[in-house]
């Protein structure tokens, strides 16, 4: 929520929102009023990621009339995907993983449960640091907090030599118990930054990841050591060009973080450039209205799915990252390999299959004219809407991009002759396949988390979301569907609405016997308040607070996180252990009220306003009206030609700078006051 318009001036200096994905690198370019004045997209440039956001940058100021960068200073939000890429391709980078001594297995051993039930030989991702660089060391503390064995500065140095002969780039301390006594942890990162200085980047995990389950925890800790020293050079790159104190980073948990903090904690940017589009569909520029709403976010690697509520993105603390777990609290996404860029493909028996690889950026989709001639060239999900006759040839593309038919069609031509099939029936086919990907995706989001999808709005984005938010929608029984304004660059427009943001965690373990509330928590909010250092230094000048609390029964491994808010509004109030029952009945079908139940973490997300940012800024676009009502030609209409009020059957196709949105028979589309085009199913259809 963002608090009321502050007595601070407003911003002086111009916003820059980058989101870097796959394919393209969209950029927006806000005034000190948040009116969004241009937009830009370009091709990214996955060999040196920085070299798109700079050029973008430029072309984009450019493009507005705006002094150079280095003439007149913007302030800039940037969402990258330069962790991911560091995890997803197990960077070479060297790590040493620090635990106490006879845990030094915990990143192989894992958990047991097998990624395939029914797999005669179960095959797990290996550990990203190997058994050699795994040490432990001698000290013991217990799940209360009591030392078993104290850490002594004689063990501490034989660790450190141990280290040091590894000659490593990172380590990651996650020493047992951690989150109950973290004196053996901070002592012993202490000496190891002692020694190596900033030529080694030291996790800690009583600092990342305060909660307990050690495995989880050292995973959280070693993947945010393997993409530090790649991320450490890029910001750094990005800082010395734009400058420190005018860049700021989307984070997966939804807000934006410091450039020292992202250099601290880069396991915090995995999501973070669809958590900048879940931000944006939450937020005025979308034309919501706090309603439960599901997010599609298609571009040209992947599609991303996201639930919110009352207008508030829900979240999760269990996520994989290149097929390892990492514990920190996000934006609760899933995702699928099912983008415009994704491949079509024949398996060994024949089967039509869909992604999950990429033709990316270069050489991209047929249709871009940049693959190699002949039978090399592959089939994407835009080549078969190009096929399909749903994009024109010479549709504008971006970054001088446009869509070229012939490559398009001999591509799928050649792929349907493989498969015996015609070739708009193949293509009919492709895009049925990634659609019934989208679907699954979103059922992971709703469905497995007691939600139904029917009763809630599709909100489609990205480049490609609007050509397949009819089609998922039919999958699911979805009867509404909002496009925003610019739906391609949404994630970037949503990178520049978001706060600072920091999260604060406390692991307790205290049984509620049945029938009782849970003891009074103000001693424990207390605590968390101290937990937060520095965010008073960093010029504040506007704060919100959520708490959220974690139960389960006794004897379960997992629990349920809800906040207190939710709990308000559920009638409950401060009786947060009888709305824990609810909600355990409502996601799994049943509750045990006679049984005792246990607090197991607290958490606090503080959003913050500086005076740089002020808490009253909000992005928005100056509002367009049509004098006159378009009429599609040979079924497409170009968005800037519609009138508030219009209302067209399908099918269309809406043509736009930054995306496409594809309206099926049996749909009607609405132009809504905002902007935002309202897709309905027509009755009876």
């Amino acid at each position: 929520m963002i608090p009321s318009p502050g007595s601070s001036p407003k911003p002086v200096a111009y916003r820059v929102g980058v989101d870097t994905g796959g394919t393209f690198t969209d950029l927006v370019l806000t005034d000190p009023s948040g009116l969004v004045v241009e937009t830009h997209k370009r091709l990214s440039t996955p060999d040196d990621p920085a070299r798109a956001v700079l050029a973008g940058i430029d072309e984009l100021l450019a493009k507005a009339g705006r002094p150079p960068r280095g003439v007149e200073p913007v302030d800039v939000v940037h969402g990258s995907t330069v962790a991911t890429n560091a995890l997803l391709e197990r960077d070479d980078a060297r790590v040493a993983f620090v635990t106490t001594a006879g845990f030094e297995d915990t990143l192989r051993l894992a958990r047991q449960h097998r990624p395939g039930l029914y797999d005669l030989v179960p095959r797990r991702a290996e550990p990203l640091v190997p058994p050699e660089r795994c040490v432990g060391v001698r000290e013991r503390m217990r799940h209360d907090g009591g030392v078993i064995e104290p850490l002594t500065a004689a063990e501490a140095e034989r660790v450190i030599g141990v280290i040091e002969a590894m000659g490593v780039e990172a380590v990651a301390v996650s020493l047992l118990h951690s989150y109950a006594n973290a004196e053996h942890e901070r002592r012993l990162g202490e000496a190891i930054a002692e020694r190596f200085g900033n030529g080694v980047h030291v996790t800690l995990s009583y600092e990342l990841l305060p909660e307990f389950r050690e495995y989880e925890r050292a995973s959280t800790c070693v993947v945010n050591a393997v993409v530090a020293p790649r991320m450490r050079r890029y910001l750094e790159r990005l800082s010395d060009e734009l400058g420190s104190h005018r860049l700021r980073v989307m984070a997966s948990h939804g807000g934006t973080v410091t450039v020292a903090d992202a250099v601290r904690e880069p396991v915090r940017m995995i999501l973070s450039g669809p958590a900048g589009g879940v931000r944006g569909a939450a937020g005025p520029v979308s034309g919501g209205g706090g309603e439960t709403s599901i997010t599609l976010d298609m571009g040209g690697t992947s599609t991303d799915v996201a639930l919110l509520v009352a207008g508030e993105p829900t979240r999760s603390s269990e996520h994989e990252a290149g097929g390892v777990p990492v514990g920190l609290p996000m934006v609760d996404l899933h995702t699928v390999g099912a983008g415009g860029g994704s491949i079509a493909w024949l398996d060994d028996g024949g089967a039509l299959r869909v992604g999950p690889r990429s033709a990316g950026a270069d050489p991209g989709p047929a249709c871009y004219g940049k693959q190699a001639a002949g039978a090399e060239s592959v089939v994407t999900v835009t080549d078969a809407h190009v096929v399909l006759g749903h994009l024109p040839d010479g549709f504008p593309l971006g970054d001088g991009l446009r869509v070229q038919c012939a490559p398009a069609a001999a591509a799928v031509g050649r792929l349907a002759a493989r498969a015996g099939m015609a070739a708009d029936e193949l293509a009919r086919g492709v895009l049925s396949i990634a659609e019934l990907h989208m679907a699954r995706a979103v059922q992971r989001v709703t469905l497995q988390r007691g939600r139904d999808p029917r009763s809630a709005t599709l909100v489609p984005f990205g480049g490609a979301g609007g050509l397949h938010a009819c089609g998922v929608a039919d999958r699911l029984g979805i009867t509404r569907v909002r496009v925003p304004v610019n739906p391609g660059l949404l994630s970037a427009v949503g990178m520049l609405d978001a706060p600072l943001r920091q999260v604060s965690t406390l692991s307790l373990h205290r049984s509620i016997p049945a029938g009782e509330s849970e003891p009074d928590l103000a001693e424990t909010f207390g605590r968390l308040h101290e937990l937060r250092p520095d965010m008073e230094t960093r010029g504040v000048v506007a704060e919100d607070y959520t708490y959220e609390v974690a139960f389960r029964y006794a004897g379960q491994s997992h629990e349920l996180t809800f906040t207190l808010d939710e709990a308000a509004d559920a009638g409950r109030g401060g009786n947060l252990a009888a709305y824990f029952h609810e909600l355990h009945e409502r996601v799994y079908g049943h509750a045990d009220r006679g049984r005792p139940i246990e607090l197991v973490l607290v958490r606090r997300w503080t959003d913050a306003w500086t005076d740089a940012d002020e808490s009253s800024y909000e992005v928005h676009y100056a509002t367009h009206r049509s004098n006159q009502p378009g009429t599609p030609n040979k079924g497409f209409i170009d968005r800037r030609e519609l009138a508030v009020g219009q209302a067209l059957r399908g099918p269309v196709t809406v043509t736009e700078y930054s995306a496409t949105t594809r309206v099926v028979a049996g749909w009607t589309l609405t132009v809504a006051e905002g902007g935002a085009l309202m897709l309905e199913r027509d009755d009876g259809a």
